[in-house]
């Protein structure tokens, strides 16, 4: 009986993990926008407060600098509730945009945590996202990505291989919770 119990805690505990917030949140997904300033992780903040974000292209541990040359539209900022990875993609229960039109050449924007949030299971597991497009960047297959040192030598060819979806790039600032 002890033997069962001790393996099912050890198989709940392996299969258990925790959100990644740095891997890929969908196809072309890079998390290459540095955030030097906003949220802490495992913060609380309360709906009406005002967050500033400073932010830069930089290379970060996360992302080199092979995307830095092609331009960034306009950002946007996203609040997600209790994002969850199945594999390749990411489900959430709840979503709200905040903001967009961010010109990311500034380097800062303040935003303002929404006062009207959807009602959620668990208010401790919101991610506040960051991101862009690269509209003018070529469409390379992920999977060659991996067989290369340095991408910018693939993305230097011009190459447009696999799906018509442009890389995004993102900075996710989470978990915190949001108080009422």
């Amino acid at each position: 009986m002890k033997i069962t119990a001790v393996a099912v805690t050890f198989l709940l505990a392996a299969t258990a993990t925790a959100f990644d917030k740095f891997l890929p949140w969908g196809k072309r997904d890079y998390a290459c926008v540095n955030v030097y300033q906003g949220i802490p992780d495992n913060s609380t903040v309360t709906a009406g407060d005002t967050i500033h974000l400073r932010f830069n292209r930089q290379p970060t541990t996360h992302c080199s600098d092979a995307l830095s040359k092609y331009p960034a539209d306009k950002y946007s900022v996203w609040l997600y509730n209790n994002p969850v990875r199945n594999r390749d993609t990411v489900s959430w229960d709840q979503s709200v945009k905040v903001l967009d039109g961010i010109d990311g050449n500034k380097g800062f924007v303040d935003v303002k945590i929404p006062k009207n949030l959807p009602q959620v299971q668990d208010g401790s597991v919101w991610y506040l996202r960051l991101s862009t497009v690269l509209s003018t960047a070529p469409q390379v297959c992920p999977i060659l990505t991996l067989f290369l040192h340095d991408p910018s030598d693939f993305l230097s060819h011009g190459t447009n291989v696999g799906s018509k979806k442009m890389p995004s790039l993102y900075n996710a600032a989470g978990p915190f919770t949001i108080a009422a």
